[in-house]
């Protein structure tokens, strides 16, 4: 995946650099939302590893009979030896999870592609995977009324609160007819063709229903909404435009669906309780521990120990 201009990858995760202050960085959203318990990636890492292991059962009877060879790397693996399907079968969640994030942001690339009438190059292999997701997104555009050049006030924008020491870039912002949702209550349409500012970002799945809603995603919405500042391309430093809307935009082969979340006060005081939480965390604090002895003083490492062995006579 792609980073946002501004962002980079750290042995913590992702941060983002004030384009004005180099020396600043911020944690990024998702950065500080990584930090909730997601229990349901266990069983489904299971379920993933376990159907590559029945793809892989005929191999693994005819290694029984190959000797292993025991490779140090990846690019050495023979391919066929017991231990190297092994590893091929541990491998396959990461292999599933970079290929759903890869179509995930070409997804994105498209969506931001049409909302801004830039061109995109993609090879046709891209746009045949991405077409059935961009064909939603257009559809969810045409259902809302959205029109691209009076409607949308903003595509892929960095935005920064440097109070609360956090960054992130969301997908949009567009005008829709219908009122905010701020304290849960269900929007109405607006009449006469009012329209009101609407943050949402878009999911991508090939397997997960279209009504799929996570609990993290209204904190991760309420901190652009709450954001106070936009970073542009060239540098530049505006005022985050003020949204009275915040939804999950979910994307499927043959459905689309927008959820409006709520991402008012009270949302937003958790996502700030996440961000103390992780940012204790990316501080390494356990390194400065070690074992003291009852004097109070530190304990001396002990010695590695060497095992010799005779050579036979």
């Amino acid at each position: 995946m792609t980073s946002p201009k501004y962002a980079g990858d750290t042995d913590h995760g992702r941060y983002y650099t004030h384009p004005e202050h180099p020396g600043r960085t911020f944690i990024s959203i998702t950065n500080v939302l990584d930090s909730i318990a997601k229990p349901a990636l266990v069983p489904w890492a299971a379920k993933v590893t376990a159907e590559k292991a029945l793809d892989l059962m005929p191999q693994m009877v005819a290694a029984a009979l190959i000797k292993p060879c025991k490779p140090k790397r990846v690019a050495d693996e023979c391919g066929t030896c017991l231990d190297c399907l092994h590893k091929t079968t541990k491998r396959e969640v990461k292999v599933v999870r970079e290929t759903a994030a890869d179509l995930g942001t070409l997804v994105h690339a498209f969506a931001e592609a049409h909302l801004t009438g830039q061109e995109i190059q993609a090879t046709d292999e891209d746009r045949e995977a991405v077409a059935p997701f961009v064909a939603q997104y257009l559809r969810f555009l045409d259902d809302f009324e959205v029109d691209i050049t009076r409607d949308v006030e903003a595509a892929e924008l960095t935005v920064c609160h440097p109070t609360y020491g956090y960054a992130g870039t969301l997908d949009a912002i567009v005008r829709l007819r219908l009122d905010g949702n701020l304290a849960g209550v269900k929007p109405k349409q607006l009449p006469d063709d009012q329209r009101a500012l609407w943050v949402y970002d878009i999911k991508t799945s090939s397997t997960k229903p279209a009504n799929t809603l996570y609990d993290e995603q209204p904190l991760q919405l309420a901190a652009q909404r709450n954001a106070k500042e936009a970073w542009l391309p060239d540098g530049s430093i505006v005022p985050m435009p003020r949204t009275k809307g915040a939804a999950i935009l979910n994307l499927r082969v043959d459905d689309y669906a927008f959820i409006p979340v709520p991402s008012g006060p009270e949302e937003f005081a958790a996502f700030r309780g996440f961000i103390t939480g992780q940012s204790w965390m990316h501080g390494d604090h356990a390194k400065a521990c070690a074992p003291i002895t009852p004097s109070g003083r530190a304990r001396a490492a002990k010695p590695k120990t060497t095992i010799r062995t005779r050579k036979a006579a």
